[in-house]
């Protein structure tokens, strides 16, 4: 159990790095997701429910791709983020250029 506590605490400190909404835009309902929210539900997705490693991930309403990065360095074969916001998705953009990971 100890190795997965530090998997998770990795995998948060590791989202920190991703650049969240300066200004949200609050009829689009853009809440930002903690690094914390993001690799605990990815987490339990992926160790409770192998839902992450080598599948297809789609993140709709990706926002500034959060859940997609985290996806991502959790090992999904395919990662795919979708949203109707421009400015939201330029940031994930850049999000997903400094990770280095696959989105």
């Amino acid at each position: 159990e100890l190795e997965l506590n530090m998997k998770l605490k990795q995998l948060e400190m590791a989202l920190q790095e991703v650049d969240t909404f300066e200004t949200p835009k609050i009829h689009l309902e853009q809440y930002p997701t903690t690094p914390h929210l993001a690799a605990c539900v990815l987490f339990d997705a992926h160790n409770r429910y192998n839902d992450i490693e080598d599948r297809t991930v789609c993140d709709l309403g990706c926002g500034t791709g959060m859940l997609s990065i985290g996806a991502a360095i959790l090992g999904a074969g395919y990662v795919c983020g979708v949203d109707i916001d421009s400015d939201a998705l330029e940031i994930a953009a850049a999000n997903v250029e400094g990770m280095e990971v696959d989105v």
